[in-house]
């Protein structure tokens, strides 16, 4: 291009009288005399052989005008020779060399079916053999006989039979069009259309020598057009129907031809399809081949595994598993860039023509125009290569982050099934769903943008030769003030990620508590402490999170403030050097080509440190993922595995001197031993107990059985298969029958043979759908002893032959326990002839065990039957037995029994010999307490998203579809904008817009001034008055920085911050507020969501993404002005292209917003999945499942994929179409500049000006339509904030005007009145015409079956739910008259699920500071805590601080830290925190209900609770809802309720007496009738 200037600047004259001549001396091609091609060589031989001269022939110019050219002088289009001549030829002989490889490639190319041979193939070959005739004819009408014209002609015709040769072939070998063939015939047309060009110009259609050839020239492009049509419209076909079902089910990627893949063709099914309906998970493409999370996983498993043990590398094996993709996307990369720095070189030339233009009209001689339309013509065929290698890039780097994503998730998972305690302990659950949902996503982030690591100093050097070829050393100054922003972006990154840091503890702080308040909804109702939580949530939200989020704001504005001022202190020093330093005036073709090489230069300069940075962080993920994968497993000899034991009494299970550890033992001082010297045999056939305190080692027996444990010494013995029936039941989101099949094969007779024997028919024909019923996440649709029972009958079903069950029996009823006992452990039972290890607290299911087992401390302390033990009177079994159970012959004779019912709270009054199932199920209600959530949770709208497309599958059941994650369709209204807009306020909004507005005003009136200054020193020839021009360009630069300080500031910190504080605020009181039915129907993930995923994003990103699309709307529009201004028949132009860039986004907006919201909702199963299969993969491992899990989680992950995967490439098909039309707007804006330059009015300056502008509009169109689409999904989490805003709310908390007397309640008399009660307006009353006077100070039990409605006295009680009809009166006063806080924190209650809180002791039972510690700690004696607070307080990890206090003596054991959840607490200890916290209220509330508050405590626990409550209480009010009979035997009145009705109350001798009353029966059932009536006495 240097040559060029030179030629054409050295013969002014020359190249006004041939406007070509420059070009024509190109150094590739010079004319002798003759017209004969000679090369430019000084040792040329004169004594040529013969045979070079013959060369010399076949490669001359035997035209008569023009010669070689490129250009012709005389037609203003190419030269003869040059078009048909070279370029045919270059197109031939490629075609030929790789037309070979590809006939070699097809020839050994290997197929599973053949494909159908059809007309098209038979009309493809007779169109290529009419070709080659063509081209033959051609050779032979052609005029002169030897050349270089004739030569690519013979080339041709070879080229056409290759052609011919792939044709045949592909259609055996191949589904897909041949790429090549398709560039071959493409560039036939075009250069055959070119060549049609060429003769009509030169009127060799006219001429009789001439007629025939340029005939046959038209013909045989009609052809070659025809042949590419055949060859893209009529797809080749498998010959077998199936396989031609299976190709339509492939991705349209692997079907896509070279042309579709260049252009994303392939993705305009989904587009219209997604354009006029909306998408569902079942329209979605199947995923390519090369991205199922099946190949991925082999690829990355085959390197990973062929590396030593020791020495694992993460990144060597993903190098060698994905490497290949990276170095084709970095070809592509490496080609976009250059071409980047080609568009300032021909704007240079385009700006020197148009100064060359302007000076040859003065002259009076104008030079033609092509030259500078052909420069346009340049711009945009460059434009459009490089968009197209850019998104070829794209993909393939996408590609890599999706398949390091798909491999990393499954290897993840697949190790944490294997994971040993030790490694447990370094790594959480949490911490590994982290390992997937941040490390994972982190390097899959890393590697969409690595290329930029070698791209960007590539770029750096490119841009910096450019610059110094044009202006010279004065770049250097440039270049200083770059390079010296890099510490300062150093800088900026380090405190950037500091602050962040401190904004994620923030934001776990607040997550944490709000997981806590959600989980422990109920007690913090109940208690009355909505308040004092709401106060410790605002107080982290606004005084933490929110202040360090100003802090980032204003770091930001300042940061955006110094790289909006850097590229104009770079164009100024650099000018300023110029001017100052050289004798060249800086004129407009140095000045705009500048500009765009300093745009071009800043990019990798701000890009290359941060992506540096991204690579330190992801050295910190690949880190922990290699720690993580890199882990002990546990140990495959632990257990040894032998056949099943063939007779009743074989061995099944033996442990012989076993030692076992919680994990691996690193170091002698680190042994954590679990079991010491166990030896335990059990037999087929035979039921063993172990039993032994909370903690003993019960259950470590168990995990050491299954291998879960380090076993140091011993030897372990299982024979068979193993059913594993864990303490918590572990329940998968399924149906209840997956649930129980677990991947077995379904046996209809057997699967309803478990089903009767686990006592869950009721419970199924209760269910709206049956055993098809969606149990929901962590069974949150079932109450904990259908869960319980849900688990054995999985272990029933799995018909293994060694069951290990871990306390099943403590979350049902005595009396469903001795169904489970009669038909499933017993010796009547399913398992009878299985061997069966209970670890249990259930003293009367020993009576029946084989052998009983006692464990204290991790050693067993006595073995034995039941009878031997039972003769040993110093026997410790035996003592816990007689204190706490009763004698085996007190036991009924376990017979066989019906069905009986099936919840906590069955009762049943038939006898076993009168039990008739039909009976059973007809008289069996539905308990809306237990099973409510799984019948009703429809009739709340599932929120997850928004559904406002049409309903469809009316016929899906109500259970279904609230469980379903419905997807929010269609726009979301304009309301919610407004909404968001008040919220930030409406001022603030108008303030930011006008500073956006007047940043980019100041930024076009600093271009025209730049634009101003270089058409004066053009003019002069000089540079005057510098210090002027120099001066108001910086000032105008430093205005456009200031104003986008303030800009960004007013979004930030007036806007964003303002707007997410008040929707918060109102979202956690709206949901604190809300009643029980909400947290009963919606899962907490679900909640959890819209505080932690939909505040982040209202937070952080929907004012970035809203700043972006204003910013960018603005530039456009502004950039539109200017071209406008500058070239006015660019509004012809602009018109339909705005027209038809709206279309492209409406059309890509639409199907877009639907695959985000599909590939956002397949993420979230990937992350339930993993949760669920962590807490269960003992139970996983113990049925063997392993694999069938493995299977399960690559689905999900492909799922994934198959959403996220042209929810990407629909951004890569958008910007391929907007790019074009940027193209277009470039060719428009250049050529038109062109085309006018007749009119005068155009300088070089302003056709420089818009052009520039031109080149930087194709990314900011892009952008918009991106940045809409970002607006519309993020602002959802607007939408979906404001829904929970404005939830129903529970009554009143305080009613000034009817506030209760301080006193209230002094008597504890309460009166129900005609009380009727239901859970929804909608449903059927669950307590009808209740009447009840409870005396003060009386003891009351209550006790029902399933749907009676014990659970729902409470609930009214404490106004969880509201009066229907009539009223509840305590002490005289209408407790629907008060204010919720009133009446709930007057009463006390101790609940059935013991909720403990992370902080501190004190805040656990005194949240609100009521009361001084002194009470504090009399109520912790009293609850028996005290020794384990001082123990806890003794035992703490101390800092420095506190040991100083503690010496001090000013630390104070009630402040000791309680873990999240009450995780450093056993379940017994947190029911006596309960029992402090009612202890607390002893002076003023005379109202004690316990609500099952022992079901799930061992004996000594609830001993301990019973003895207080008596103790303490004896002048209150007590209602005890009962789960173990004896806790209600000796109270003063039985309440027995019937269908939400009275059935029974009175005194329990009373109620004994009647053999009829349902109260006999309940006790009968439970074993507590003698075959004489009485009541056994336990205490």
């Amino acid at each position: 291009m240097e040559q060029i200037e030179v030629i054409s600047s050295s013969s002014s004259s020359s190249y006004l009288s041939n406007s070509w001549n420059y070009i024509n001396h190109l150094p590739l091609f010079s004319l002798s005399s003759s017209n004969e091609f000679t090369t430019i060589t000084n040792n040329h031989n004169n004594n040529t052989s013969s045979q070079y001269q013959g060369l010399n022939k076949w490669l001359s110019c035997n035209t008569q005008e023009d010669g070689w050219g490129p250009l012709s002088s005389t037609y203003n289009d190419l030269t003869p020779c040059f078009l048909q001549g070279i370029l045919f030829g270059i197109s031939a002989i490629l075609m030929i060399l790789v037309g070979i490889y590809q006939i070699i490639y097809l020839r050994n190319k290997k197929i599973t079916v053949g494909n159908k041979i059809n007309w098209n193939f038979y009309l493809k070959l007779f169109l290529v053999v009419i070709q080659i005739g063509f081209q033959i004819g051609l050779i032979l009408v052609f005029n002169n006989d030897i050349g270089i014209i004739k030569l690519s002609l013979i080339l041709n015709s070879i080229a056409t039979m290759v052609a011919l040769g792939i044709h045949y072939l592909e259609q055996f070998k191949s589904t897909i069009p041949n790429g090549v063939l398709l560039f071959y015939w493409l560039f036939q047309v075009i250069l055959n259309l070119a060549r049609i060009g060429n003769l009509y110009l030169r009127n060799s259609f006219g001429k009789n020598n001439d007629k025939g050839f340029a005939n046959l020239v038209i013909l045989s492009t009609i052809n070659a057009f025809i042949i590419l049509i055949v060859e893209i419209s009529f797809p080749i076909q498998p010959l077998n129907n199936y396989y031609h079902r299976v190709s339509l089910k492939e991705s349209p990627l692997d079907q896509a031809n070279v042309f579709s893949r260049i252009t994303f063709d392939w993705m305009g099914g989904l587009m219209k399809k997604g354009y006029h309906k909306y998408l569902t998970e079942e329209d979605l493409p199947s995923l390519p081949k090369s991205l199922k999370a099946n190949k991925t996983t082999k690829d990355f498993d085959h390197y990973w595994n062929a590396q030593s043990t020791n020495n694992k590398s993460l990144t060597w094996a993903i190098a060698q598993a994905f490497g290949g993709q990276f170095l084709l996307g970095g070809i592509f990369k490496g080609a976009q860039d250059a071409l980047a720095f080609v568009q300032p070189q021909l704007l240079r030339l385009l700006i020197k023509f148009v100064n060359d233009y302007s000076k040859s009209v003065k002259k009076g001689d104008p030079i033609p125009l092509t030259r500078g339309l052909l420069i346009s013509v340049s711009m945009f065929i460059v434009s459009v290569v490089q968009t197209a290698s850019l998104h070829q890039y794209f993909q393939r780097a996408f590609d890599l982050g999706m398949k390091i994503k798909s491999s990393l998730t499954s290897v993840v998972y697949n190790k944490s099934l294997v994971l040993s305690n030790e490694s447990k302990q370094e790594s959480s659950t949490g911490d590994i769903v982290n390992l997937m949902s941040v490390d994972v996503q982190r390097l899959q982030d890393l590697v969409q943008n690595l290329q930029i690591i070698w791209s960007g100093p590539f770029q750096i050097l490119l841009c910096l030769y450019s610059l110094h070829e044009l202006i010279g050393n004065a770049m250097w100054a440039g270049v200083a003030i770059m390079i010296i922003m890099i510490p300062l972006n150093a800088v900026i990154a380090r405190t950037q990620k500091r602050l962040q840091k401190t904004q994620m503890k923030y934001k776990d702080e607040r997550s944490r508590l709000i997981n806590e308040i959600l989980n422990n909804i109920k007690s913090l109702k109940l208690y009355g402490w909505e308040q004092p939580y709401l106060k410790q949530l605002n107080y982290v939200r606004n005084e933490k999170e929110l202040k360090n989020l100003k802090k980032m704001g204003i770091f930001m504005a300042s940061s955006n403030f110094t790289w909006n001022l850097a590229p104009f202190l770079v164009s100024c020093s650099t000018f300023a050097v110029f001017v100052w330093t050289s004798n060249k005036s800086l004129s407009t073709d140095l000045v705009f080509p500048a500009l765009s090489l300093f745009n071009l230069l800043s990019f990798p300069l701000a890009v290359v440190p941060m992506v540096i940075t991204n690579i330190v962080e992801a050295q910190v993920a690949i880190g922990r993922l290699t720690k993580f994968l890199t882990g002990s497993e546990l140990q495959t000899d632990a257990v040894i595995r032998s056949p099943k034991a063939k007779n009743i009494g074989d061995t099944a299970v033996s442990i012989k001197n076993g030692t076992f550890l919680w994990s691996k033992a690193k170091g002698e001082q680190n042994y954590k031993v679990a079991l010491s010297n166990i030896n335990l045999t059990c037999k087929k056939g035979k039921l063993d107990c172990i039993v032994g305190k909370v903690g003993s080692g019960k259950s470590s027996i168990i995990q050491a059985i299954l291998g879960d444990l380090y076993k140091l010494d011993g030897e372990v013995n299982l024979h068979g298969k193993v059913a594993y029936v864990s303490q918590v039941p572990w329940i998968m989101n399924g149906t209840v029958k997956d649930n129980i099949l677990f991947g077995h094969r379904y046996d209809p007779q057997f699967y309803q043979i478990v089903l009767k024997a686990c006592a869950l028919t009721v419970d199924l024909s209760i269910l709206p759908k049956g055993d098809k019923t969606e149990v929901g996440e962590k069974g949150i649709s079932l109450s904990g002893g259908q869960k319980a029972r849900l688990s054995l009958a999985r272990a029933v079903y799995a018909r293994a032959d060694v069951y290990l069950l871990d306390d099943p029996l403590s979350a049902v009823d005595e009396h469903v326990g001795k169904h489970l006992t009669d038909h499933v452990l017993g010796p009547n039972g399913l398992l009878k002839s299985k061997c069966k290890i209970l670890a249990t607290n259930n003293i009367k299911v020993l009576s029946i065990a084989d052998t009983l087992n006692l464990v204290s401390d991790g050693r067993l302390i006595e073995q034995g039957t039941y009878d031997d033990i039972m003769k040993q009177e110093s026997s410790k079994i035996r003592q816990l037995i007689e204190s706490f159970g009763k004698k085996k012959d007190d036991s009924p004779t376990p017979t066989p029994s019906s069905q009986t019912d099936t919840n906590n709270e069955v009762e049943i009054k038939i006898k076993d010999d009168d039990i008739n199932l039909d009976d059973l199920d007809s008289e069996c209600d539905l308990e809306v307490e237990s099973l409510r959530r799984a019948s009703e949770a429809s009739l709340v709208v599932d929120d997850e998203e928004r559904q406002l497309g049409p309903p469809e599958e009316e016929e899906e059941d109500e259970d279904t579809k609230a469980r379903k994650e419905h997807l929010e369709q269609g726009k979301v209204k304009w309301e919610v904008y407004g909404e968001y807009a008040k919220a930030c306020g409406p001022i603030n909004v108008v303030i930011f817009l006008g500073f956006a507005l007047g940043s980019y005003l100041v930024n076009v009136a600093s271009t025209f001034w730049l634009e101003h200054w270089s058409e004066i020193n053009t003019k002069y020839g000089y540079n005057p008055n510098v210090g002027k021009y120099l001066g108001i360009y910086f000032l105008l630069g430093i205005g456009y920085s200031l104003a986008s300080l303030i800009q960004n500031t007013y979004l930030w910190i007036f806007c964003t911050i303002q707007g997410s504080k008040k929707l918060h605020n109102s979202m956690a009181v709206s949901v604190l507020r809300a009643p029980m039915t909400f947290f009963e129907t919606t899962p907490i993930g679900r909640v959890l969501n819209r505080f932690s995923n939909d505040i982040y994003k209202v937070d952080e990103v929907i004012g970035r993404v809203f700043n972006m699309f204003f910013s960018n709307s603005i530039k456009v529009f502004l950039t539109i002005v200017v071209i406008s201004f500058s070239t006015w028949p660019f509004l012809f132009l602009i018109l339909p292209l705005g027209v038809l860039y709206i279309y492209y986004q409406q059309y890509y907006l639409r199907t877009s917003r639907e695959l985000r919201r599909l590939d956002s909702v397949s993420r979230s199963p990937i992350f339930a999945n993993f949760q669920e299969s962590l807490t269960g993969v003992s139970t996983i491992r113990a049925y063997g499942k392993e694999e069938r899990f493995k299977f399960l989680n690559q689905s999900r992950v492909d799922k994934n994929m198959s959403a996220y995967h042209p929810a990407i490439n629909a951004n890569r098909w958008l910007a391929v179409r907007l790019e074009f039309l940027g193209s277009i707007i470039i060719l428009g804006a250049a050529g038109l500049s062109i085309l006018t330059l007749k009119s005068g009015h155009l300088t070089a300056g302003l056709v420089g000006l818009s052009v520039s502008y031109a080149l930087q509009i194709t990314q900011s169109l892009n952008w918009i339509v991106r940045m809409t689409v970002e607006v519309e999904t993020n602002i959802v989490s607007v939408e979906r904030v404001l829904e929970y805003s404005r939830l129903k709310s529970e009554a009143a908390e305080i009613i000034p005007d009817h506030r209760p007397p301080q006193d209230w309640p002094q008597q504890g008399e309460i009166k129900f009145n005609d009380y009727s009660t239901k859970y929804r307006p909608e449903l059927d009353l669950v307590l009808r015409n209740i009447n009840l006077d409870i005396k003060p100070k009386e003891k009351i039990g209550i006790v029902g079956r399933t749907g009676a409605g014990k659970s729902s006295i409470t609930l009214a009680l404490f106004r969880i739910i509201e009066a229907f009809d009539g009223n509840i009166n305590i002490d005289g006063i209408d407790t629907s008259s008060i204010g919720l806080y009133d009446l709930r924190h007057k009463l006390s209650i101790i609940p059935q699920d013991s909720q403990v809180f992370e902080g501190t002791i004190r805040s656990n039972l005194d949240p609100t500071d009521e009361y001084t510690d002194d009470q504090i700690w009399k109520a912790l004696e009293l609850s028996h805590l005290k020794d384990h607070v001082l123990k806890m307080h003794n035992q703490r990890e101390t800092t420095e601080e506190e040991e100083e206090e503690e010496e001090n003596g000013e630390t104070n054991p009630l402040l000791v830290k309680v873990s999240e959840g009450g995780a450093n607490l056993s379940i017994g200890q947190r029911q006596l925190m309960c029992l402090g916290r009612v202890l607390l209220k002893l002076n003023y509330s005379n109202i004690l209900v316990l609500d099952e508050a022992t079901a799930a405590v061992d004996v000594e626990t609830d001993q301990i609770l019973q003895e207080t409550i008596r103790n303490e209480f004896k002048d209150k009010t007590i209602i005890t809802i009962a789960h173990r009979l004896n806790t209600i035997l000796d109270s003063d009145r039985i309440l027995v309720l019937e269908k939400g009705q009275v059935a029974e109350f009175d005194t329990p001798s009373n109620l004994l007496k009647n053999k009829d009353s349902l109260f006999y029966a309940l006790c009968e059932q439970g074993g507590f009738i003698n075959d004489e009536p009485k009541v056994t006495a336990i205490e």
